[in-house]
């Protein structure tokens, strides 16, 4: 798992255990999709092309682009 906290919520992905190279997008407590890149994941939130209206409408939103920057563990009170 990896996580990106925001001023509007956590990011995060996690690899699907049923599939190899397949992972889970969500934010907060909210699914928004599936990849079958990791780093995909990562520039979609960077690009704002989410599907999460809060954060791809934000004009001054700062995300990385690789998820080699992002964090790699839970974040903080994680419940999947």
């Amino acid at each position: 798992m990896w996580h990106l906290k925001t001023r509007l919520g956590v990011f995060w992905v996690v690899p699907l255990s049923s599939r190899k190279n397949e992972f889970r997008l969500g934010v907060n407590d909210e699914e928004l999709g599936f990849y079958t890149s990791l780093d995909q994941a990562a520039k979609d939130v960077h690009d704002q092309a989410t599907g999460y209206f809060l954060w791809d409408c934000q004009s001054r939103v700062k995300a990385p682009d690789h998820v080699s920057n992002w964090v790699e563990g839970e974040p903080e009170n994680w419940q999947e």
